[in-house]
C-alpha cells in the first residue's frame, strides 16, 4: 500500500469523479479507455475535450475530482455546450490515486497555467488543508467531512489513458436519462456489451447544492437503476 491510497483510505474516499457529455460515452466503452485531450484533439472519430482550452496544460491527463464532480465547472461546460444537453459523471476505480504520474491541486489546475499541480503525498494532502487560495479562499469548517477537499474544483491529473474497467458507476441527472442513456449503449454495443452501473444523482448536477452538502457533511442520494 502506498502512502497516498493509505491516506485516501483513511479519508473514506471512494471514487474519483470525471464528467463528459453523454454522447461520448458509448465511444469511451467501446474503445475501452478514456482518453486525454491531446489524443482527442487528433482522433479521426470527432470526439472533441470537454475543455477544448485545457489551461493547466496537462493534454494527456484525465482531469478527475475526489468523491463528487466539480460541479462549478461543469456549470461553465454545460452553458456553453449548443447540441448535446446530457452530461454524466464517471465513477472512477480510487486506486488511480496511486498511478505514476498523477497529479494534485488543491484548487482548479487552470488557474496559473497549472503551476499548483504537483505529484506526491504532500501535493495529496495539500488539497485537504485547513485553508486554499484558489480564485477566492476557501476554509474548513468543522463539519467539513474527511474525504472532501477543502476547495470544491480540487483536481486530480491521472495520466491517460485510463481502462474502462476503471468506471464503477456511471451518474446521471434524472431516470428519463438512465432509459435514454441505456437504450443509446445498446443500439451502439448491443445488449452483451460491458455497461457499468447506472446510479441517478441529481443534486450532483447541481452546483450550489452539492457543494452547500458536502460541506455540511452530508451525501447526496443516489439512486441505483436496475439494468
Amino acid at each position: 500500500m502506498s502512502a497516498i491510497w493509505g491516506r485516501a483510505q483513511q479519508r473514506g474516499i471512494t471514487r474519483l469523479c470525471h464528467f463528459t457529455k453523454a454522447v461520448g460515452l458509448g465511444h469511451i466503452l467501446a474503445t475501452g479507455e478514456l482518453r486525454g485531450a491531446a489524443v482527442l484533439r487528433e482522433s479521426a472519430e470527432g470526439f472533441r475535450p470537454t475543455d477544448e482550452l485545457r489551461l493547466d496544460g496537462y493534454l494527456n491527463h484525465i482531469n478527475c475530482s475526489i468523491e463528487y464532480p466539480n460541479a462549478w465547472y461543469l456549470d461553465r461546460a454545460r452553458a456553453k455546450e449548443q447540441y448535446f444537453m446530457e452530461w454524466v459523471v464517471l465513477a472512477l476505480d480510487p486506486r488511480l490515486l496511486d498511478l505514476p504520474g498523477t497529479g494534485f491541486c488543491p484548487y482548479n489546475a487552470a488557474r496559473g497555467g497549472g503551476a499548483g499541480v504537483a505529484k506526491g503525498l504532500a501535493a495529496f494532502e495539500a488539497m485537504f488543508a485547513p485553508e486554499v487560495t484558489g480564485n477566492f479562499v476557501r476554509r474548513r469548517a468543522l463539519a467539513h467531512p474527511a474525504w472532501a477537499p477543502t476547495d470544491d474544483q480540487a483536481e486530480v491529473l491521472v495520466p491517460g489513458p485510463v481502462s474502462a474497467t476503471a468506471i464503477t458507476a456511471v451518474i446521471v441527472e434524472s431516470k428519463e436519462q438512465a432509459e435514454l442513456e441505456r437504450y443509446r449503449l445498446t443500439e451502439l454495443l448491443g445488449s452483451g456489451a460491458f455497461s457499468p452501473p447506472m446510479v441517478v444523482a441529481p443534486e450532483l448536477f447541481d452546483k450550489r447544492q452539492l457543494s452547500t452538502l458536502v460541506r455540511a457533511g452530508r451525501r447526496p442520494a443516489e439512486d441505483p437503476v436496475n439494468p
